[in-house]
C-alpha cells in the first residue's frame, strides 16, 4: 500500500513538472522579481530593460549588472492586473507604462492617474509564452511588443504572427 501511494504521488509530481500550469501562477506572482525575454524572431537584444535614468524602455543583450533595469518586481495592481516595477540601480521613474495614445512604452513615476498604462493584464501568448496587455484608458494598440531588430519596445495592435515580439518568456530572477 505504501509503495502504491508513493508511486501515485511520484507520478503526479512528475506530471506537474512536465505539463506547464498557468504562466501567471508560475512566474508573475506579486512580490517575485522576474526577467522578461522577448521571443521575437529577428536576431537582436531580447531582454526588457527599464532605463530609469531617462525613463525609457528598450531591449538589452543580457541581464548582467550593466543592465540592472532588466529585473522587474511584480506588483498586484488590483482587479486581476499587475504592475511591473523596474529595479534599475539608478534613481528614476520605475513603473512600466504603455502609452496607448501613441503606441510608445516608457517608465512612469507612479501608478496613479494620469499613468493608466502602468497596469497590465497577463494573457496566454501560446507555446508557454505570455503576452502583456496594457490597460491604459486611451484607445490605441495595447500589446507590449519587443522589437529585437533595433532593440526598441512599443505597443502592438494585436497578437497576429506579424508581431512575434509581443510574446514573452518570464523567468524568476
Amino acid at each position: 500500500m505504501r509503495r502504491r501511494t508513493f508511486l501515485t504521488i511520484f507520478a503526479g509530481a512528475s506530471t506537474c513538472l512536465l505539463v506547464p500550469g498557468s504562466v501567471r501562477a508560475q512566474a508573475l506572482v506579486p512580490g517575485y522579481v522576474v526577467t522578461l525575454r522577448c521571443l521575437g524572431n529577428i536576431p537582436g537584444p531580447p531582454w526588457l530593460d527599464g532605463r530609469t535614468l531617462d525613463g525609457s524602455v528598450g531591449l538589452a543583450p543580457d541581464t548582467g549588472p550593466r543592465h540592472s533595469g532588466t529585473h522587474w518586481q511584480v506588483i498586484d495592481a488590483g482587479a486581476g492586473a499587475i504592475a511591473l516595477r523596474c529595479l534599475g540601480n539608478i534613481s528614476g521613474p520605475p513603473w512600466l507604462d504603455g502609452r496607448t495614445a501613441d503606441g510608445m512604452v516608457g517608465l512612469a513615476p507612479s501608478l496613479g492617474p494620469p499613468y493608466t498604462g502602468a497596469r497590465w493584464q497577463v494573457a496566454n501568448g501560446g507555446g508557454g509564452a505570455i503576452a502583456l496587455r496594457c490597460l491604459g484608458d486611451i484607445p490605441g494598440p495595447p500589446w507590449l511588443d519587443g522589437r529585437t531588430a533595433d532593440g526598441t519596445v512599443g505597443l502592438a495592435p494585436d497578437l497576429s504572427p506579424a508581431y512575434t515580439g509581443a510574446r514573452w518568456q518570464v523567468s524568476r530572477a
